[in-house]
Order: C-alpha cells, then structure tokens, then sequence
C-alpha cells in the first residue's frame, strides 16, 4: 500500500512539471528571425539575350514613337495612363506606316546588319544630288518661294531632234515628302535632248514654308500654273508628275482645260492616284478610315517634340535602310538607291509630312479624265507600290484608253529610280508621239 502510494505521488509531480513547463513555453516571448536569409536559388544560366536600344537613326516615327512611349510612360493613374495607352497606340501606329519599329523588324535589323553594311560597302558612283542649274524664283501670292532649275538645250541645240530651236519643254513635278532630285535618272537622260524644267513643290526642297492650310493639291495646282507661265513660257509643253505630281498635273486640267490640246501636248502620269485615298492602310488588317483617324493626331503630337524626331529621321541606321528599301522599291536595288531616298525623306521636316497628309483623305480627280484623253498620254505604276497601290494605276488606265501604259513588276513606289531605264523609254516615246502634234 505504501509502495503504490509513493508511485501515485510521483505521477502528479511528473504531470505537474509538464503543466509547468507548457505554461512557461507559452508566455515566453518569441524569438527573433533569423538575420541570415535563406539562400536564393540561383537563376538560369541561360540568359536571354538583351535587345539592343535602339540608335539614333531609326526611321522618322519610330524615333517619334519611341519618345511618345517614354512621355506616356510617366502617367500612371487612371484616364492619364488611358490616355498615354491610346497615344502609344498612335504613335506605333504611325511607326509601323511609316517606317517604325516593331519587334520582328528588330529582328530582321539584326539578321541582315551584317549583309546591309556588306552592300553598302558594295561600289556605286552614281553621283546623285550632283545635277545642278539655275532657274528663277517663283514668288506665289501667299508669298511663298517656290525652288526652280532649268536645264536649257545648248546653243548649237545639243541631241534635240529639233535643234536649237525645239520649242518644247519638259516639265517634271516631285511627289510627297520628295524634292525635284528624285528626277535624277531622267534629268540626266534627257539634258542636252530638251529643255526641262524643274521645280520643289510648296514646303519642300528648297522652296519655302507655305501655310498649312495650302498644303493640298488645288493649291499645288495653282503653283504648277505660275512657273508654267513665269518659267516655260508660251511654247508647248509635256508635263510628267510623280505620285503628289501627277494628282497635281489632274488638278489643272480640271480647273484649267483650255490649258491641254494647246499649250500642253503631254502628260505622263506615275505611281500616282485620281482618289479614293482615304481608304488606304498600309497597316494590313487596319481599315483606311480608322488608319486616317489615328494618325492625323499623332502626327500633331509628333509635331510638338521636333527636335527628338528630326535628330532620329537624320541620322541613318539599319532599320532605316530597311524600311526605306521596303517602302520605296519592289526589287534589290543599289544601296545607293536606298540612301538616296533616305537623304531625301530626311530632308523633309515632319510638319510638312503632318500639313500635306489631310490632301490624299480629300483628293477626287476623276473628272480630270476627260480632258487628259485629249492629249497624249502615258501612265506607269509598279504592281509592288506601298504607297499608291497597283489598283490606282488600274483605274486610271481604264479612265485613259488611248495612253501608253505599264504595269510594272517588281517595282514599287519610286520606279522612276528602280527602273529608270523603262521609265525613260516611255517618256522618249511620248515626247515623240507630243512633237507630231507640232508640226
């Protein structure tokens, strides 16, 4: 009996110890975390590549874009961060249209540097920017002076079937975003043949400013008709218009007809539109309308950072040389022929690129045709043009049955580069087919 009494007291001791030593655990304050963090499982060794910046010379609106994207960037609540998305979207829009970048460009910037610099190392002496004369200035009513040359026949009458005294003139008229030195290849054949007259459109080249709200193709239309009486004069002549230069050329003879079966015996129309501009994307899957509707804005938004995107348009790149030779030719050209229109486009500031872009949304020439059926006439397009699309040049053919015509594969835009030589014999064809009517 002793012996169990004992063992019951030492179970309650045990079982009070344990109560104890729970209580205790339980008030005791906690002890602090470790200060030695718990190792960081090591990243992949496997990198990903980085994506290099972009540099300076990135095409004019991917420059544009890229500063857009970092003003947006900076507005992080609510409608200013919509806002910044609907402006970025804009604004890479406009990249894309107009030789922006985009990642799989990036990627094809980096795949073909290596054989674009190889090309450009590739000799070619053309020696483009190099045919120079002297002409008068040409001061519009609005005041604004417009650029001319003229190239005279020599005094002997040079290679001029006609001879020193060939009445005719040729007169060459430069598109959008372009200068009179896009006409190189045909001035260069042709001097010495006939006497050409040249000239840079309002805002371009180096004609002066005019106001934006001139910059559309009546206007145009009107400056055409003072050099033709302030620097052809009165004898005949054939007019050529590349893309803006020949909606320019359908405008006079809309508001001017009495002009064409007498003083104007020729018209050659290339790469050019009568209308239905507005229903143009060059974006594929983006209807014309809402393309016209995103980029008028962004443009306007482009307008107020000048100097971000002239440094970028003038520098020269890869992806510039890309998208240039993209937007411009249907087949592999010299590399000059890339620079020299990346020369060009640089040389024409994006505000005037904004202030003309309104003019394609408005332009309906189609009534022009049935006066330019009464002349000669001859009409080229290129089935790879980006700009103003093969469909253009389909329906002016069929609005001009009696003109010289060619569809052109593996051209684009600028075929009077591209392929000049066809360009050329078409137009020699014409001059001739023009002179019949002068004797």
């Amino acid at each position: 009996m002793v012996d169990g009494e004992r063992a019951a007291a030492r179970s309650r001791r045990a079982r009070d110890a344990a109560r104890a030593d729970r209580s205790s655990a339980a008030g005791a304050p906690k002890a602090p975390a470790s200060r030695t963090a718990a190792p960081k499982v090591p990243a992949s060794r496997t990198a990903a590549p980085k994506v290099p910046a972009p540099r300076a010379g990135v095409a004019t609106s991917a420059v544009a874009a890229s500063a857009l994207s970092g003003l947006s960037s900076s507005s992080s609540s609510g409608p200013a961060r919509k806002r910044a998305g609907v402006l970025g979207l804009a604004a890479s829009v406009l990249a894309l249209a107009g030789g922006g970048v985009a990642l799989g460009l990036e990627l094809e910037r980096r795949i073909v540097s290596k054989r674009l610099h190889a090309e450009r190392d590739e000799v070619d002496d053309e020696p483009f920017f190099s045919l120079r004369s002297s002409g008068p200035d040409v001061v519009t009513p609005d005041g604004v002076r417009l650029h001319t040359e003229v190239d005279e026949l020599p005094g002997d009458g040079g290679d001029s079937p006609a001879g020193a005294e060939d009445p005719l003139t040729l007169v060459l008229v430069h598109g959008y975003a372009l200068s009179l030195d896009c006409w190189h290849f045909q001035r260069k054949h042709y001097r010495n043949t006939i006497r050409i007259v040249l000239y840079d459109q309002r805002s371009h080249g180096r004609s002066g400013r005019s106001d934006s709200e001139l910059c559309r193709v009546p206007q145009l239309a009107e400056d055409l008709l003072q050099v033709l009486d302030e620097v052809v004069g009165d004898g005949p002549v054939v007019l050529v218009g590349h893309s803006m230069g020949g909606m320019t050329i359908m405008h006079l003879a809309l508001t001017r007809p009495e002009l064409f079966g007498t003083r104007v015996q020729g018209v050659a129309l290339f790469s050019t539109a009568a209308g239905e501009m507005a229903d143009y994307s060059p974006i594929r899957g983006l209807p014309g309308r809402a393309f016209g509707r995103i980029v008028q804005p962004t443009m306007a938004a482009l307008n107020r950072i000048p100097e971000v995107v002239e440094r970028g348009r003038t520098a020269g790149s890869d992806l510039s040389f890309v998208f240039t030779k993209k937007g411009s030719y249907g087949s592999d050209v010299p590399p000059s022929y890339v620079e020299f229109m990346n020369q060009m486009l640089g040389q024409t500031p994006m505000s005037v690129i904004s202030d003309f872009y309104p003019a394609f949304a408005e332009l309906d020439e189609y009534d022009a045709f049935n006066v330019l059926a009464t002349v000669e006439t001859a009409v080229i397009g290129g089935e790879d043009d980006a700009i103003t699309p093969i469909k253009h040049t389909d329906k002016i053919i069929e609005l001009l049955p009696g003109a010289d015509v060619r569809r052109l594969p593996d051209c684009g835009h600028m075929g009077i580069i591209e392929h000049h030589e066809i360009f050329n014999e078409v137009l020699a064809d014409l001059i001739t087919r023009a002179r019949r009517h002068l004797d």
